[in-house]
């Protein structure tokens, strides 16, 4: 193994993400036909996600919360609602009894193995990632998110990348980054100066 360090993503990486997403897809439809008065919240959702993949005011120090405040504007949504709340139940937290499910068995021994033989494994995401970690039971040496202090990006943005390399001190020839989307992981690996792996071709 010549890479000291793997740095990995999360979503549609340490699990399969697109069952995820289906099973995800019928809660949501279920639940909102039974909460007809709350249907606004789907809207919500649904306007938050396209902001994320527009990387609406990345770079920004508090872009998230510029994230949820437009997502709860485009939605004519009541001030009262609690975007972040709403946020976090469906995209983080009711995700993780399906994370388990779907998580990649062969990719995460792989990553105990290089672990147990000393190479650093960080996780990098553009979410929140505290809570899905304890969903696949694996512990990294390091977990980062796009609102981390040294990140305030979105990938593919590579700024964040190279602070993480910069902030443990690493040398880019022996890290190896390890995604499922080239035009975000593989084009943040790429403007980073590291190798890149889809996790497909694992």
């Amino acid at each position: 193994m010549k890479y000291k360090a793997i740095i990995t993503d999360f979503d549609g990486t340490l699990y399969y993400q697109a069952p995820v997403r289906v099973l995800m897809a019928l809660w949501l439809v279920i639940y909102y036909l039974v909460h007809p008065l709350r249907l606004r919240e789907l809207l919500v959702i649904k306007n938050y996600r396209r902001l994320q993949e527009q990387r609406f005011m990345s770079g920004s120090r508090n872009f998230y919360h510029l994230q949820l405040r437009e997502a709860a504007l485009k939605a004519h949504a009541d001030i009262n609602i609690n975007t972040e709340e709403i946020i976090k139940l469906w995209m983080i937290k009711r995700p993780l009894r399906f994370i388990i499910l779907f998580r990649r068995r062969k990719l995460l021994e792989k990553l105990k193995f290089c672990q147990k033989a000393g190479t650093k494994i960080i996780i990098y995401s553009d979410n929140p990632v505290k809570e899905k970690i304890c969903a696949i039971n694996f512990t990294p040496d390091y977990a980062f998110w796009s609102c981390d202090e040294i990140i305030h990006c979105m990938k593919p943005d590579s700024q964040g990348l190279i602070n993480i390399i910069h902030f443990l001190g690493l040398n880019k020839s022996e890290v190896l980054y390890i995604g499922d989307r080239y035009d975000k992981d593989g084009l943040c690996a790429q403007g980073a100066g590291i190798d890149y792996l889809d996790v497909k071709n694992f």
